[in-house]
């Protein structure tokens, strides 16, 4: 039964597909139902008594979601293309299409490019491609996973910098840095970084001919692509700006920086988020060993706890005032402990 809990995106996922076939303001229904429901069903079911790991078969679960999402999300584009849709019948589905997308979609392509298997990695970044991000796997890779919780990571949020911000600051970071990084790789090998093995130009490449393509369709469908991907970025860059919100690596003896633990991640233990995004909520130990597998990700002792689910800090975030009233004091604490200080 444990496989079980990791279809719940699949039932956010149906809502999106209900919501495009009964249309008109059933279109908002994925969009209204995903945070009601996960904030909901957060405070039901409360925290988790024990860790399940080594759960049988698990990876054909965010695989197929994948799948899935691509197929109804191809479905939902040819609705809205269709000059015969209402225009309040778009604004819902781009609006479901993104919050499913970039929740749960994100999620899953998130456990993919960490595989080993370059042919989960392609179908993460094939999820990537169709919201125009996929340069996330270099700068989330390479540079996230080594510069979490330091000031020279764009994907870190500050205490007390703004969500609104921070989203503007790390999506311009993350591709420089995603740039920089290629660069850098390329002259390593001896070849120049304008070539064919520069993976940045390769996706550059891939989502201009994916628009192109698109464009082919009409119009309606670039605007309802373009719409998703801001939508789904931005949800995608808040569950950043959550996971390590105010936390910060010290820096040692000889300006080397502290080793990344499991107090500089925000984690939750609450059942309903670790079953329906993965197990994001045992984040400290994804950072701990980033190929690990979602199902056997454990809850550290020591690991910086949020006072709530991700999907009620990722709506808390949206007003910088109460965020910055609820979390500074927890970060500042959490640094303070860790610090020895009182």
């Amino acid at each position: 039964m444990a496989p079980l809990r990791y279809l719940t995106p699949f039932l956010f996922l149906a809502l999106l597909a209900l919501g495009a076939w009964l249309g008109g303001a059933w279109t908002f229904l994925a969009a209204a139902a995903t945070p009601v429901v996960l904030i909901a069903l957060d405070a039901a079911f409360g925290e988790e008594r024990s860790v399940d790991a080594g759960v049988a078969c698990p990876r054909w679960v965010p695989r197929l979601y994948i799948v899935f999402q691509l197929v109804v999300t191809a479905r939902v584009l040819a609705i809205v293309a269709s000059p015969g849709t209402a225009w309040i019948e778009d604004v819902g589905l781009v609006l479901s299409t993104g919050v499913i997308t970039g929740v749960f979609g994100f999620v899953a392509a998130h456990e993919m490019i960490h595989s080993a298997d370059r042919r989960e990695r392609a179908l993460g970044l094939t999820l990537l491609g169709t919201v125009l991000y996929m340069h996330f796997r270099i700068a989330h890779v390479y540079g996230h996973h080594r510069r979490a919780a330091t000031a020279g990571d764009p994907a870190t949020a500050k205490l007390g910098e703004g969500l609104y911000s921070f989203i503007a600051r790390t999506v311009a970071g993350q591709f420089r840095e995603a740039w920089q990084f290629e660069a850098q790789r390329l002259r390593r090998v001896g070849r120049p970084v304008i070539s064919s093995g520069n993976r940045m130009l390769f996706y550059v490449a891939i989502e201009a001919a994916f628009l192109f393509t698109i464009a082919i369709v009409g119009p309606r469908a670039v605007l309802f692509i373009l719409s998703v991907a801001v939508i789904s970025i931005a949800l995608l860059e808040t569950f950043n700006y959550v996971a390590h919100y105010g936390l910060s690596r010290r820096m040692g003896p000889g300006g080397r920086t502290e080793r990344l633990a499991s107090h500089h991640s925000w984690n939750s233990g609450r059942r309903m988020n670790n079953a329906a995004l993965f197990n994001m909520g045992r984040h400290s130990d994804h950072h701990r060993v980033m190929t690990k597998s979602y199902e056997g990700l454990e809850a550290l002792d020591g690991a910086a706890q949020l006072p709530s689910g991700y999907a009620a800090a990722l709506v808390m975030a949206l007003v910088p005032p109460l965020w910055r009233h609820v979390m500074d004091p927890r970060a500042q604490e959490v640094m303070q402990v860790q610090a020895g200080t009182p």
